[in-house]
């Protein structure tokens, strides 16, 4: 089988990081395989798993600093900023807020604290030590200070100021949306690239047309050649022109993984053309090039978008005989890549095929060579502003529209069976088209039905940092209780903001198979409890809002209510007493009090074989309100202060279980010692440290413990 170059590697690289399922699944492939390969395939691929070994590797950084910082990227949010670079050929991200120093191009002497990349910590949210891992980041830096900066030596470091300064003239000059496709599509930087335009990308399945991609160097191929139908020179000549232009390119805009690919194939077609060899089997050819991809740079096995565009080009070669038109070849793309953007993505638009083959042809055959033209000549800016518009204009219709289809967590062997059956369906569909299609959309109901049937009802705190957020699933019921708030400085105008309902709440949802929730109780109006509201609203429909009767500050009631009114969801208010549902119980307020506080909803709620208490952040003062049941779920109230749960009342209530929703090394101290010196004794789970806690059967987890740096290769 031609594709076998690349098993080798794949298997030494995933047995090195201890994938032992991926190891196990690879090793029946090589057997598969290997036979009837020529000698020459497998000194090949010995050859390519030796380089492996005998590539060295990147020495640990110094403990202490100063160090010499070669920036290679700069993306400024607001006030903050992060620098990709490298520290003596070890690469690395620094974060940092007010670096007025450190432009691409130039080496900075810096210091900075270690900290690892944070591990994955809700479902659905962003997992940084495995993008670090696919990125090829060894460490990270905070409370980064730079004190020197001087151009960096050699030719790398010459091409990086100078893109620099076009991209810096492109932002001066060209309309903000405008200078975004510029950049992408004419340099594969995305520094411009707003949190609404890549929510639109990423949900209509198009992330990968924002940047440079294998069919954006084919256009370049192809130009090259039209360009040089004039000129004097031998085609031998213009093919090494072409070689070298195109290579520039991909140095240029930074060889990401669909860029290296992409080049190398044309560097190795057109080379191979120059003596006249003729490439009779692409997928061979493709299976070299990513094999000799890994040996170079064996984290790009992890890397998202280099296993997509491995893979996505090997299944449209495979296919090419069965699918006929542009529509086919986008509803067949879509299809296998939910093998890949399954686990990693919580939704994904039913018009996603659609969006494929219109924009795709959108930004080929109009975008790029507008943006080309208008990088050149400024003056014809104004053509791409209908075209813009226009495209913006429906990603905005469909937003409001939400026809999102949820893809609900499963484990890596669901994501095998998955494959095989996609993958069976792809046969069938050259024999019996009917049939294929049945067994690909019965296979994805049924797997959806199968993920539903084993759902056990669950209650879970999500990691919001210092607020709170609670999802509870039982039966068909799906609610949420608070929805998390961070602060943003209005003066800090941010391209990027975190909002907790959009960022953590809502795509956890999406991830449990959900578009919809039956209520949203918000307990009381202080921000760490209600600043995602507009974020959620905007993603997910909600049946009803539950609010305290109880009201202390009406000025934030009035603001909370003409919240809920812009989205038009009914309100209920809750008093002490209430059953919303046979299973939840309402134990307080039952009289106003003095603030927000102490008029947080608390409820007593059997959710399967767990009994919980929530009180939000109802004072100890208050507490005397609470009946005495004993519960095998607590959740600290006010994030763990020491004015909250009471000694008295925890020993009334008994918990087996407590778990605290607060923030890392938050500037209020919580859990507060004197807290944390009450419940000695009893197992804690708290957010911080654990992510987000899932209570359900008859125990509770957290999701993670510890932050992870990635391994070196």
């Amino acid at each position: 089988m031609p594709l076998y170059p690349l098993l080798p590697i794949s298997l030494l690289i995933a047995g090195m990081y201890g994938s032992v399922a991926l190891c196990l699944l690879l090793t029946v492939a090589i057997a598969f395989t290997c036979r009837g390969q020529s000698v020459y395939a497998h000194i090949g691929a010995v050859l390519l798993v030796l380089f492996v070994f005998v590539r060295p590797d990147a020495e640990p950084l110094p403990e202490e600093g100063p160090y010499l910082f070669a920036i290679e990227s700069r993306r400024d949010n607001g006030l903050s900023a992060r620098l990709y670079g490298q520290i003596d050929g070890t690469e690395g991200v620094l974060t940092g807020r007010d670096l007025a120093l450190g432009r691409p191009g130039e080496t900075c002497l810096v210091t900075f604290t270690h900290i690892p990349f944070a591990p994955l910590r809700n479902t659905g949210g962003f997992n940084e030590s495995a993008w670090a891992l696919g990125a090829g980041l060894t460490f990270k830096g905070s409370d980064v200070a730079i004190e020197a900066c001087r151009p960096s030596d050699g030719i790398a470091g010459r091409m990086l100021r100078w893109k620099e300064r076009q991209l810096a003239r492109i932002e001066a000059t060209y309309r903000p949306d405008v200078a975004l496709y510029m950049e992408a599509l004419l340099f594969g930087e995305s520094r411009l690239l707003d949190e609404d335009t890549s929510f639109s990308y990423r949900v209509t399945g198009l992330l990968h047309l924002l940047v440079i991609s294998g069919s954006h160097i084919a256009l370049l191929v192809l130009a090259f050649r039209w360009l040089m139908r004039g000129l004097p020179f031998r085609q031998e000549t213009k093919t090494q022109l072409i070689i070298a232009a195109v290579t520039l390119f991909g140095w240029l805009t930074g060889f990401s993984p669909p860029v290296a690919r992409a080049v190398l194939v044309a560097d190795l077609l057109l080379g191979l053309s120059l003596f006249g060899y003729r490439v009779r089997d692409p997928i061979r050819l493709l299976s070299w090039c990513a094999a000799m991809l890994l040996a170079v740079q064996p984290y790009l096995f992890w890397n998202l978008g280099f296993q997509l565009t491995v893979t996505m080009t090997l299944f449209l070669l495979v296919t090419r005989s069965i699918w006929k038109g542009p529509f086919g070849l986008a509803i067949y793309a879509q299809w296998f890549g939910l093998i890949f953007l399954w686990p990693v993505q919580p939704i994904l638009s039913m018009l996603a095929p659609v969006y494929n083959v219109l924009v795709g042809l959108l930004i080929s055959w109009f975008i790029i060579p507008i943006t080309l033209l208008s990088y050149l000549v400024p003056t014809a800016e104004p053509l791409l502003y209908p075209v813009l518009d226009g495209l913006n204009g429906t990603f905005q219709l469909h937003h409001d529209w939400q026809p999102w289809l949820p893809l609900h967590e499963f484990t890596f062997w669901h994501a095998v069976t998955l494959a095989a059956v996609l993958w069976g369906g792809l046969i069938l569909l050259e024999w019996k088209r009917w049939t294929g299609w049945a067994l690909a959309v019965s296979s994805l109901f049924f797997l959806h039905v199968s993920l539903e049937w084993t759902e056990q009802p669950r209650v879970t705190f999500l990691d919001v940092g210092q607020g709170d957020a609670i999802v509870v699933e039982y039966g068909d019921v799906t609610g949420v209780i608070d929805v998390g708030g961070v602060f943003q400085d209005p003066k800090e105008s941010k391209r990027s903001t975190y909002d907790p309902g959009a960022d953590v709440v809502a795509p956890y949802i999406w991830k449990r198979g959900e578009t919809r929730l039956d209520f949203l109780l918000l307990t009381h109006a202080d921000h760490d409890h209600v600043g995602g509201l507009s974020g959620l609203l905007s993603s997910i429909e909600v049946d009803e809002v539950w609010l305290s009767a109880e009201v202390a500050d009406q000025g934030k009631r009035d603001e909370l209510l003409a919240e809920l009114a812009a989205y038009q969801v009914p309100v209920r208010l809750l008093s002490s007493g209430d059953r919303p549902y046979p299973w939840m119980w309402v134990v307080a307020p039952d009289e106003s009090g003095e603030d927000e506080n102490a008029n947080s909803v608390s409820l007593f709620m059997k959710v399967g074989d767990l009994t919980y208490l929530l009180t939000g952040d109802l004072p100890d003062t208050r507490e005397g309100m609470i009946p005495t049941v004993d519960v095998d779920v607590f959740k600290l109230g006010h994030h763990g202060a020491d004015s909250s749960s009471s000694r008295e009342l925890i020993e009334r209530v008994d918990p087996e279980w407590i778990v605290v929703s607060v923030g890392a090394n938050n500037r209020y101290g919580h859990p507060h010692p004197d807290t944390l010196e009450r419940i000695e004794g009893r197992r804690l789970l708290r957010t911080d440290e654990d992510g987000m806690v899932v209570c359900e059967r008859n125990r509770c987890r957290g999701i993670v413990t510890r932050g992870v740096t990635p391994r070196n290769l």
